[in-house]
């Protein structure tokens, strides 16, 4: 299991040596100067605007910026912000607290919702438990996440006046986990449902009903861990997608986070901000992934790691 592993960490590199590189290149062919946005608009003359360039290491070439950055990466060093002047690391650890509560809660709600839901339809298919509960989740797959957190704000914080929409604390995190987990709701809940269905027929699950076990037991300890394996794969996918991809809601909610920085950090072209951001989510999805081969063996004592 260990060679195993490390044999799988070692395939990381590649993958985030390509997002690095797409992302670097991405960045300096989109128009635009990033000292004139630094600027705002003020006058200045072409001498502080070169002197800029240099201390910005603008005025190099490409390549040899490419390779600056990735030197100082691998040493955990992602240069300083165009923006602000701190060191890029300070920057995203000032913002990371706040994506990392919203993608926890949202992950939560939407892996204990969609495994409810999920269980329920795939128990009682072609029922009207498994209408409602495929409605829930067609409505969290198809409803936009800006349209679900206004209306989410319009009811539950307008209207009735239940949970506070701005401020800080755990009441806050409701809508915003609420809106997050959704899309997870709905993917979770369709694909529980169809593994239930596959797994309780086969041989084993009708052999364990000819044992005399009861149903609550074949479902729980026959059907259901073995329906778990696919589960598992979307919810790695899931978890690197709620690290990196808060950007809708917390946007809406008017909170802090990585997924906000990105956006501003694109708009004024900061990119030791967004290499940084890109890679470590890129790192996010890679390392959810090794995660969930690791629980396949958990899982299922039968899988041997080669």
């Amino acid at each position: 299991m260990l060679r195993y592993l490390a044999r799988k960490l070692l395939w990381t590199a590649p993958v985030l040596f390509a997002a690095t590189t797409c992302a670097f290149l991405v960045l300096h062919l989109i128009p635009g100067d990033p000292v004139n946005l630094m600027l705002s608009g003020r006058p200045a003359s072409e001498k502080v605007r070169e002197n800029l360039r240099a201390k910005l290491g603008l005025n190099r070439p490409l390549p040899e910026q490419y390779a600056h950055f990735v030197l100082h990466a691998a040493r955990g060093d992602f240069g300083q912000s165009f923006a602000t002047g701190q060191p890029v690391s300070q920057v995203i650890a000032q913002q990371l607290p706040a994506s990392l509560q919203l993608a926890g809660s949202g992950f939560l709600i939407g892996v204990a919702g969609g495994l409810l839901l999920g269980i329920a339809a795939g128990l009682y298919p072609n029922t009207v438990i498994d209408g409602i509960a495929m409605f829930i989740a067609l409505v969290g797959i198809s409803m936009p996440g800006y349209w679900t957190a206004m209306l989410l704000i319009y009811v539950f914080g307008l209207r009735l006046g239940w949970v506070p929409i701005v401020g800080s604390g755990l009441p806050v995190l409701i809508l915003p986990s609420i809106v997050f987990g959704s899309y997870a709701i709905g993917n979770l809940a369709r694909l529980v449902r169809s593994s239930i269905i596959d797994v309780r027929g086969e041989d084993y699950i009708r052999t364990a009903r000819a044992k005399g076990l009861p149903e609550r037991r074949v479902v729980l300890r026959h059907a259901l861990r073995n329906a778990l394996f696919p589960v598992v794969a979307m919810m790695g996918l899931l978890l690197g997608l709620f690290i990196g991809g808060g950007v809708i809601t917390e946007t809406v909610f008017a909170r802090q986070g990585v997924g906000a920085l990105l956006v501003t950090s694109i708009l004024t072209k900061d990119y030791p901000v967004v290499q940084a951001l890109i890679l470590l989510t890129t790192a996010a999805y890679v390392f959810a992934n090794v995660l969930v081969d690791l629980l396949y063996g958990v899982l299922d004592p039968r899988v041997r790691y080669g």
